[in-house]
C-alpha cells in the first residue's frame, strides 16, 4: 500500500529504543548511557500550566475552565503502545523514576504529556498491570500539576511484520469484522471490533470519569485514507467521522467536559478534497468544513471537538515538500483554514526532528512561524489580543533519535531550541 513508503517516527523510536540502537533519522547509534546520571534536569522554562479543571474549544481556540484562552504544549511518553508494557520506555534512563521524569518535562516548559495505549493490554492476564501502568502516569502528571491526552495507538500493541505499534497498517481503528481482512494490516490475527473498540475506550473514560488531569482522549492514532481504509462522511462500514462521532457521543456522556480529539487519516496520495495537487500526509482534515464532528447538545456539540495532525520533516515521515511556501500552502488546505476561519482548534499531536541537518532547520522554521501566527501573509492564522498558537507536541521524551534529553539527562538545546517556541 501507498502508505507503506512513510517510515513511521514512533514505530522507529520504539523498536530502536527497546534494542538500545538509535533512530533510522539519524543513521548512528545511540550515544551511551552515562556512568552517573543525574535525578533532575535543569529547570529551562516556566511552563504555562493549564490550571484546575477540563478544557473547551471556542471557535480556533482552545479556553480552560475560566474561559482564559490556553495552548497545549506537551511532550509525549511513548510505551504503553506495545503488549502489557507497563511503563514509559526509558523512565529509569538516565532519570530516576517516573516522578523524575515528570517533574522534568514541567521544567522544560511543557504542561501536558500524551499517553498511548492498545486494546489487547487491556484482555490478558497482564490488564491489572498494564492499567496500574496508566494509573502511575496520570498521578505523576497530576502531582506535578501536568494534563495528560489518553491515545489510542493501535489494537493489538505489536509490530507484526510492519509498523502497527505506531500506525495501524489497515488504515482502521479496529481489525476485525466488515471492513477489514480480519487482521491488522501487519500480519496480526484482529481481535477489534468496532464494539469492542468503543467498550475499551468506555472502559478508560470510566476509570478517569471526573479526573481533570485526563483533559483530552486523542481517538485513534494516525488512521489513513488510502482505498479500503478509513472514509470520511460516506456512512460507509469504515467512515471514521461516524466513529468520531459516536464514539466521541459516548464517552462525553462518562467523562463531561473531556476533550474528544480527531486525527485526520493520512494521504500522501491526495485528500478528501480531490482536486490535482493536495495530498495530507500529516492528516486530512480537508472534508471537515463540509462534514464537521458535531456532538449531541447534551455533549456540547462542536464545544469539546477538537483536531489533530502529525508534522515532521522529510527526515523522519518523507514528507515533502516540508518547508517554505510550498508547505504553507499545504498547512493551509489540509488543516489551517479551521483555525483561519474560526471552525475549530487543531492540535499538532506530534512534531519532531533530529535538528541535526538544514532541512530539519527549515522545516522547523518554517511551522513554528505557522504555528505561532506569522504566516498571515500567505493564508496562515494569526493570533491578536489574548489569543494563543496552534497547540503542539513535541515527540518524543527519551534520549533516542527525536528525544528532548541528551544521553546525561540534559536537554537537547536544538531541540529546546525548536519546542520552547510553541509553548
Amino acid at each position: 500500500m501507498h502508505h507503506t513508503v512513510r517510515t513511521s517516527v514512533t514505530t522507529a523510536v520504539l523498536l530502536l529504543a527497546a534494542t538500545g540502537l538509535g533512530t533510522a533519522a539519524q543513521a548512528q547509534p545511540a550515544p551511551a548511557r552515562a556512568e552517573s546520571a543525574p535525578s533532575t534536569v535543569r529547570p529551562q522554562a516556566t511552563a504555562a500550566l493549564l490550571g484546575d479543571g477540563y478544557l473547551a474549544s471556542l471557535g480556533s481556540q482552545i479556553v480552560d475552565s475560566t474561559g482564559k484562552r490556553v495552548r497545549i504544549a506537551a511532550a509525549a511518553l511513548h510505551g504503553n503502545s506495545r503488549l502489557d508494557q507497563n511503563a514509559i520506555v526509558n523512565q529509569d534512563t538516565p532519570l530516576a523514576g517516573l516522578d523524575a521524569n515528570i517533574r522534568a518535562i514541567r521544567n522544560a516548559g511543557f504542561n501536558t504529556v500524551t499517553l498511548a495505549w492498545s486494546d489487547a493490554s487491556l484482555h490478558d492476564a497482564n490488564a491489572a498491570n498494564y492499567l496500574a501502568g496508566l494509573d502511575a502516569v496520570v498521578a505523576a502528571a497530576k502531582n506535578n500539576l501536568l494534563k495528560v491526552i489518553l491515545n489510542h495507538h493501535n489494537d493489538e500493541g505489536q509490530a507484526g511484520n510492519g509498523n502497527c505499534l505506531a500506525q495501524q497498517g489497515n488504515g482502521l481503528w479496529y481489525d476485525s469484522g466488515p471492513g477489514t481482512d480480519g487482521t491488522d494490516g501487519c500480519g496480526t490475527p484482529g481481535t477489534v471490533t468496532q464494539a469492542s473498540f468503543l467498550a475499551d475506550w468506555k472502559q478508560l473514560a470510566t476509570r478517569y470519569k471526573g479526573n481533570a488531569t485526563v483533559i483530552g482522549f486523542d481517538l485513534d492514532n494516525e488512521p489513513l485514507a488510502y482505498p479500503g481504509e478509513s472514509t470520511w462522511g460516506d456512512g460507509g462500514v469504515t467512515d471514521i467521522h461516524a466513529m468520531y462521532t459516536d464514539v466521541g457521543n459516548a464517552l462525553e456522556t462518562i467523562d463531561p467536559g473531556v476533550l474528544i480529539i480527531c486525527e485526520g487519516p493520512q494521504n500522501y496520495g491526495g485528500s478528501y478534497a480531490g482536486g490535482a495537487g493536495v495530498t495530507a500526509p500529516e492528516g486530512d482534515l480537508t472534508a471537515v468544513a463540509a462534514h464537521p464532528v458535531v456532538l449531541s447538545d447534551a455533549n456540547a456539540g462542536r464545544a469539546r471537538v477538537v483536531y489533530s495532525v502529525h508534522e515532521y520533516p522529510y527526515s523522519v515521515g518523507h514528507i515533502d515538500p516540508d518547508s517554505g511556501p510550498a508547505a504553507v500552502q499545504r498547512y493551509n488546505a489540509v488543516w489551517g483554514y479551521l483555525v483561519t476561519q474560526g471552525i475549530a482548534p487543531v492540535w499538532i499531536g506530534e512534531a519532531g526532528a533530529p535538528m541535526s541537518s538544514a532541512d530539519d532547520t527549515a522545516w522547523a522554521t518554517t511551522l513554528t512561524s505557522y504555528v505561532n501566527g506569522q504566516q498571515g501573509a500567505s493564508g496562515g492564522p494569526t493570533f491578536a489580543g489574548t489569543e494563543k498558537g496552534v497547540s503542539v507536541t513535541w515527540y518524543v521524551w527519551d534520549t533516542q533519535g527525536l528525544g528532548a534529553l541528551n544521553a546525561d539527562g540534559t536537554l537537547n538545546q536544538q531541540r529546546y531550541g525548536v519546542y520552547s517556541q510553541w509553548q
